[in-house]
């Protein structure tokens, strides 16, 4: 009798977890399936007032737009700088609130996590102003005795202007990720090191850089799945989001461009589905190397 109370028990709790679950699948499957789906069709098809398959036509056509190849080496640009100096600035300030010593440091971790939620429009908006010939940046270096930059009108500094503002946007949040990862790693390590002798710099990198590696290489990740949709900030930092000699063209401002403004949905589709082949690279080489962390 009590096994058929218990039984009866753990059948209901598990229908009730199921009938919670449907509004998140309904969810799922209305705004993240379907539409995935539909996608992948569409980068097969030639889409107008007909759905017609043309087979890997729309591949083919992208792989000849020298457009396509530019935004993907402007994106590779763009992550090979912004993603080292947001890594390496993330860690030194996790490192520096993880310390008990620090005086207010909820203050500097909420100070630090605001651009994380600040809207990507709003700050490019912000630095747009800065970036002008006679804004605050160039005002600053003139006051110096240095020459203005022409932040944007030269292709070199296009993209440097680009990388800045996207270490401003993702330092705070890494640094958060970080954050968490240390507070993990018992103070006993730290401790025996301290009795061995070992100064800040040896522990650094004999200890806390090997502990932390699955979370920085999670963030690392993270930052170049990020950086593949990159749009927001090249679009209104140049009003065709391409920059001069399309030196800021990302990925995402292609993929809305052919989408939108060449209404080439099976094209878009296509581009979209070369990111989402690469993201999922970059997630299997994260798990594989994340797996051999944990075994080591």
């Amino acid at each position: 009798m009590e096994q058929r109370k218990k039984k009866k028990g753990i059948t209901n709790y598990s229908r009730a977890a199921y009938i919670m679950l449907v509004p998140f699948l309904a969810l799922f499957i209305i705004t993240l399936l379907i539409p995935a789906v539909m996608s992948l069709g569409f980068s097969f098809s030639n889409v107008s007032t007909s759905i017609d398959f043309v087979g890997l036509d729309n591949f083919i056509a992208i792989f000849k737009d020298p457009l396509f190849f530019k935004s993907y080496f402007n994106v590779f640009i763009f992550m090979v700088f912004s993603i080292p100096i947001t890594i390496f600035l993330a860690l030194i300030f996790s490192v520096l609130l993880n310390k008990p010593t620090i005086k207010g440091r909820g203050f500097f971790r909420t100070v630090y996590y605001l651009p994380a939620i600040t809207s990507i429009v709003a700050v490019s908006s912000v630095f747009l102003t800065f970036y002008n010939p006679t804004g605050l940046f160039n005002s600053v270096l003139v006051t110096l005795g240095m020459e203005p930059v022409p932040w944007l009108t030269d292709p070199f500094w296009a993209r440097v202007s680009i990388i800045i503002i996207s270490v401003w946007l993702n330092v705070g949040y890494y640094t958060v990720l970080f954050l968490a990862g240390l507070q993990n790693i018992s103070s006993e390590i730290y401790e025996s090191a301290d009795i061995d002798g070992a100064n800040s710099i040896q522990k650094f990198f004999k200890i806390t850089i090997p502990l932390l590696k699955p979370v920085v290489l999670m963030g690392m990740i993270l930052s170049t799945i990020n950086g593949l949709g990159a749009f927001e900030v090249p679009n209104i930092l140049f009003k065709n989001g391409f920059g001069p000699e399309s030196s800021a063209v990302t990925v995402g401002v292609n993929l809305y461009k052919t989408s939108f403004e060449m209404v080439d949905f099976g094209k878009a589709s296509a581009i979209a589905w070369t990111m989402v082949i690469i993201a999922a690279i970059l997630s299997i080489v994260q798990f594989i190397v994340g797996g051999k962390n944990n075994e080591a």
